[in-house]
């Protein structure tokens, strides 16, 4: 209709004068007629390539007295042809006009319905940076336009523009141009407090509804958090990272803006910020801020921090920097949005450092940064967030300034200020030398921080969930850096005192204190220090112990003075322990009751003495938080120590030993199960405490305690009569009468399942002392079941103390030693035999048996990790030896073989006690079968006892495998090991066979080939029908160099081993048929030829009277007659 010109538009034909003068002299149709022609030639023209921004002339438009009539009869065609003429399209072209902006006012005031579609319209074509061209620069000012004629849309504009990432100077605009007209009508800035905490994503608060005021501004948002400053700190700082970095983009490009360019929107709104903060500094008195304008201020500073660090802002020295250093040095109320105010300018102090480039700016802030020091104390106080005062970032600051960790600073105030503060290097190097100088030389000198650290009070409830830094930052990093140390400042109260005082979850600092706690106590700083190096001192073992004695099970109301119980003849006689281990000092440890660990004070440890005094001064505030702190210190403190014994001799320095009668009072496995249990609230240290407990304690972890669950109790029993008391008296008779009313026990046990672990524990010395009257044989299975059970969930609580009682109540009665003393843990340990050296009833009695065996693999374990120790904590010394005569007089360092012959000595000990307990236990087995004690099942049970715990040793180390089975043992029990012992395939796998058959032994050699049979049967493999061949080899051998007994011998002993060969492996039957036919006629040449069987049924039927040549030749027979029928005749050959 419009064609590509006005020549060839229908529309306007016959048009004889100019399109203006036309205009003025047509009638209403012909006008409407040439404003449409004009209208759709900029519509179709607009929509061709260009390179530059399209601007139509047009005597219509450009011409401003026509603009109401041209206005008017706009309306008119949008109202008579609206599938024609759409309003978006309409403005989008309309900008291509000289007056196109007003027009389109107009336009949208007289179809006020149209205004969102129109804006958005507009806002959707925009460019991403609007002042960088002409057509933005049109389309800003129509929009701009638009909300001062709307201003109640223009939130709705200004939401729009960030969520599609455009034209981000109208924002600025719009925001600036609602701050005055709110500013005239006296009405509080709304709108950038629901962009703020809807992030920018929504146009209002979900569920808050908006009043609009006379001049439709929203009047019902506090103006406290509305404004510019903290709409465009919630731009920078937003989650949407396209957010940030087209607004950046927009601050960088307009800092590149020539000066002949029209000015940007950032010149209006640094001239905004800058009125923003000489309105502040206004109600500066003396320096002193009113607590009405901190959170103001707060933000100010925040923002420009932003700008700054996110947009590459570069503050002006006339304008800026001096009014925001005034700011920033202003003292603030003491008060929580002070402290705040405080912690912000210090680090926009670091993250702009051109603050104080010039020498008056850096004495006002160093000043200012004095006066912190000096009001820090007064702030924490009157403020009441002591937690999170400003002192504990001072200090952390300085600290990272000496020790030139300007990394770790610019992360600290990234953190503080909530975004990544990014300084250039030059910056670095030159601008922030300055505050460095200013902490390090001015204000904190090393040694006044380290004084100044240790004063600051300890965070109270100290836990993850606290914000912000605090002092227990400032405390690590010192203690990594050595500060204390160099500067002899003591440091152990300070970090006692915080573990009492943490609680639940655990802060994630508070593992690390205490690892660079240690290191500081054991380990030189340089690899020169030794004697003369200051050390920090350990925390006393009376501190220890006046937490320890506050009792675990406090947060679950128990206390251990419940726990009073008659003390049994295993808790006597503690001094005896003063003759164990002289030698070394290694896990030594008395079994007591609860009552006596706490108070006893004539133990090993002198420690004890002061522990009620020191325990009534100290304030826990989680009992158990601060008792596994305790604990992971104490074992990172013995490892570290073990760790370093031979840095410590060569360098002669004596460090403080922990004694094992402290670790022996450690409720381990009840900390080690309740931080299993709860590892979210103790995520920080539950990894490596567990890894320590493996290494000193590996008893502490087995994988049945593990996999161990409570088990629950039979309710029905509770309410059977009789209604029995549960009490060590009542409990020891019940136990004294198991075989005859075994009733009454099964009641007070199934009452103690029920028992929470605060009140059975305390039944634990009764329990156990009784034992033995459960070996009766009368006893029913229920009773040791259940006895069990019971045992096994003490075990969870206190397991060090139960083993050493189960011990001694399991001892076997022994008339002629009268006043033979208890045993205690430390002679278990020292010597694990004492658990087989038991009443024999005990391997009668599987549930008790099981037991047994739990208690030996864990005294094996501790006995071997006792051994370990030993060697680390008594290192051998390098030795002085000439190399050789011509160079006797310098002597020079060989290290020396003693380590490796002690690690030798060590294993070989080791192995004798594991393998001496294997053999009693073996022993054990065939005492048991010889005297049919039981029925079948039970002795199926206890053979399966005892096979599972020879498996468990085999597989742990093959070495014994190899060693048992070179000591040899009954031939009855080679095929019950071969079928219950699934790690006896590692016969075959290590080839230790052939070195028993290697053997000048013939008993040795008849057991190896008794094994490979067995072996052969159990596992047909490749490498056993080797070994098979080689058994075949070396009896066809011993026939050839044997005496004339032995090869009888030999020859009887051998046929069953033939038999199971021959039934393994059928490709074998013709090498033994030719070893059978040797044994014949090594035997009697022309019995083994005669087929007659008349003489072998005289043998069976007059054995007796028949000589042994005979007896052999018959058995030789029937050897032969198993492996016709059992292996060729066999219908399973493979």
């Amino acid at each position: 209709m419009g064609g590509n010109n006005q020549c060839e538009s229908i529309l306007i034909q016959g048009l004889s004068n100019g399109l203006a003068l036309e205009f003025e002299c047509s009638d209403p149709t012909r006008r409407l007629r040439l404003l449409l022609s004009e209208l759709l030639l900029v519509m179709s023209q607009m929509k061709e390539l260009r390179q530059d921004y399209y601007m139509k002339s047009s005597e219509l438009f450009d011409n401003e007295c026509y603009l109401e009539e041209v206005s008017d009869v706009l309306c008119i065609a949008l109202a008579e042809l609206p599938s024609l003429l759409l309003p978006a399209e309409v403005a989008e072209a309309l900008l291509h006009l000289s007056n196109g902006p007003s027009i389109i006012c107009k336009m949208v005031a007289n179809q006020p319905d149209c205004f969102r579609e129109v804006v958005m319209g507009l806002i959707m074509n925009g460019e991403k940076q609007d002042e960088e061209s002409q057509g933005g620069l049109i389309r800003m000012q129509a929009v701009r336009l638009l909300c001062q004629m709307n201003p109640s849309q223009a939130l709705y504009v200004r939401s729009l523009c960030v969520d599609q990432c455009v034209m981000p100077g109208l924002i600025i605009y719009i925001t600036l141009d609602m701050a005055k007209i709110c500013e005239s009508s006296r009405l509080p800035l709304s709108g950038g407090a629901m962009e703020m905490t809807d992030k920018l994503n929504r146009h209002h608060v979900p569920g808050k509804e908006m009043t609009v005021g006379p001049t439709g501004i929203p009047t019902n948002v506090s103006s406290e958090d509305s404004d510019i400053v903290s709409f465009l700190t919630g731009i920078l700082l937003s989650n949407d990272h396209q957010q940030r970095l087209w607004f950046s983009q927009f601050v960088k490009s307009a800092l590149r803006r020539k000066f002949e360019q029209p000015p940007s929107a950032l010149v209006a709104l640094r001239t905004e910020l800058i009125d923003r903060l000489r309105n502040l500094l206004l109600f500066t008195t003396t320096d002193t801020l009113p607590d009405s304008q901190v959170i103001q201020a707060t933000t100010l500073l925040r923002l420009y921090c932003a700008l700054k660090s996110l947009a590459s802002l570069k503050f002006s020295e006339e304008r800026e920097v001096g009014l925001l250093l005034q700011l920033i040095t202003c003292h603030p109320p003491p008060s929580a949005a002070g402290v705040r105010f405080v912690s912000t300018g210090l680090c926009v102090l670091i993250a702009c450092p051109s603050l104080i480039a010039l020498p008056e700016n850096e004495k006002r802030a160093s000043e200012w940064i004095k006066w912190l020091v000096k009001e820090e104390a007064y702030f924490a106080g009157a403020s009441g967030v002591s937690s999170s005062s400003f002192g504990a970032m001072l200090l952390l600051l300085a600290i990272h300034f000496h020790l030139q960790q300007l990394s770790a600073i610019i992360d600290l105030v990234s953190a503080a200020l909530g975004m990544k503060v990014v300084i250039t290097s030059s910056a670095r190097t030159s601008n922030l030398s300055r505050i460095k100088y200013i902490f390090t030389h001015d204000v904190f000198t090393e040694q006044v921080v380290t004084a100044h650290a240790v004063k600051v009070p300890v965070t109270k409830d100290l836990n993850a969930n606290m914000p912000g830094f605090l002092p227990i930052h400032c405390i690590y990093h010192q203690l990594k850096s050595r500060m204390f140390t160099k500067h002899k400042v003591p440091i152990k109260a300070w970090i006692y005192k915080q573990i009492c005082q943490c609680s639940t979850p655990l802060h994630p600092v508070m593992p690390q204190v205490i690892e660079v706690y240690v290191t500081s106590i054991l380990v030189p700083h340089n690899r020169s220090g030794g004697v003369t190096e200051t050390f920090n001192g350990p925390i006393t073992e009376d501190e220890i112990m006046a937490v320890f004695s506050q009792s675990t099970f406090t947060e679950n109301s128990f206390s251990w003075q419940e726990t009073r119980i008659r003390e049994s003849p295993y808790v006597q006689n503690n001094l005896r322990m003063k003759r164990l281990r002289r030698c070394t000092p290694i896990d030594r440890q008395e079994s007591k009751s609860p009552q006596q660990l706490k108070r006893s004070s004539r133990g090993p440890s002198p420690s004890n003495t002061n522990a009620s005094s020191q325990k009534q001064n100290i304030e826990v505030s989680s009992v158990m938080t601060s008792q596994l702190l305790l604990l992971y210190y104490l074992l990172l403190y013995e490892d570290m120590r073990l760790s370093n014994m031979h840095q410590i001799v060569a360098s002669n320095r004596r460090v403080h030993t922990y004694s094992p009668y402290l670790f022996a009072q450690l409720p381990i496995r009840y900390l080690l199960t309740n931080t299993q249990r709860e590892q979210k609230l103790y995520a920080g240290v539950f990894s490596s405490l567990l890894k320590l407990l493996v290494t000193h304690y590996p008893q502490l972890c087995l994988l049945d305690d593990w996999m161990y669950h409570p088990p629950s109790a039979n309710h029905h029993l509770a309410v059977l009569p009789p209604k029995l008391p549960l009490n060590a008296s009542s409990l020891t008779k019940a136990m004294e009468q198991a075989a005859n009313n075994p009733g009454h026990l099964i009641v007070l046990l199934d009452k103690m399942l029920r028992l929470p672990p605060n009140q059975l524990w305390p039944l634990a010395a009764p329990f156990v002392s009784s034992i033995k009257c459960l070996l009766e044989p009368d006893v029913p299975r229920k009773i040791l079941d259940t006895y069990k059970l019971v045992w096994l969930k003490l075990n969870s609580l206190f397991p060090r103390r139960l083993w050493a009682m189960t011990v001694e109540g399991l001892r076997p009665d022994n008339d002629h030693l009268t006043n033979r003393l208890p045993l205690t843990e430390d002679d278990i340990v020292l010597d694990p035999l004492y658990v087989l050296r038991c009443d024999q009833r005990v391997f009668s009695c599987s549930p008790v048996l099981e037991i047994t065996k739990y208690i030996l693999q864990v005294y094996l374990l501790s006995s071997r990790t006792l051994l370990t120790q030993h060697i680390q904590n008594n290192p051998s010394k390098p030795s002085l030896i000439p190399t050789n005569s011509s160079s006797v007089a310098n002597n020079s360092v060989i290290p020396s073989n003693l380590e490796e012959e002690r690690e030798k000595l060590k294993s070989a000990l080791v192995l004798t006690q594991e393998s001496a307990a294997i053999q009693i236990l073996l022993e054990a087995a065939v005492n048991v079968e010889e005297k049919k004690v039981g029925s079948g099942f039970i002795l199926q049970e206890i053979r399966s006892i005892i096979c599972s715990f020879l498996h468990q040793a085999f597989i742990k180390d093959t070495t014994l495998a190899k060693l048992v089975h070179f000591q040899g043992y009954s031939i009855e029990l080679i095929g019950p090991m071969v079928e219950g012992v699934p790690s006896m395939h590692i016969a075959v796998g290590l080839s230790w066979i052939p070195e028993l058959l290697q053997l000048p032994d013939i008993e040795k050699q008849l057991f190896a080939m008794e094994l490979a049979s067995h072996l052969a049967l159990q596992n047909a493999m490749t490498p056993t029908l080797s070994i098979s061949r080689l058994v075949i080899n070396t009896l066809s051998t011993l026939l050839s160099v044997l005496a004339e007994e032995e090869k009888i011998m030999i020859m009887e002993r051998s046929l069953n081993a033939i038999v199971r060969i021959g039934r393994a492996f059928p490709p074998l039957l013709d090498d033994l048929v030719h070893l059978l036919l040797s044994f014949g006629y090594f035997d009697n040449p022309e019995e083994i030829s005669s087929d007659s069987d008349e003489k072998d049924e005289k043998i069976l039927m007059c054995s007796k009277g028949v000589s042994k040549e005979d007896e052999l030749c018959f058995k030789i027979k029937n050897t032969f007659r198993q492996l016709v029928t059992e292996a060729a005749m066999s219908k399973e050959l493979f």
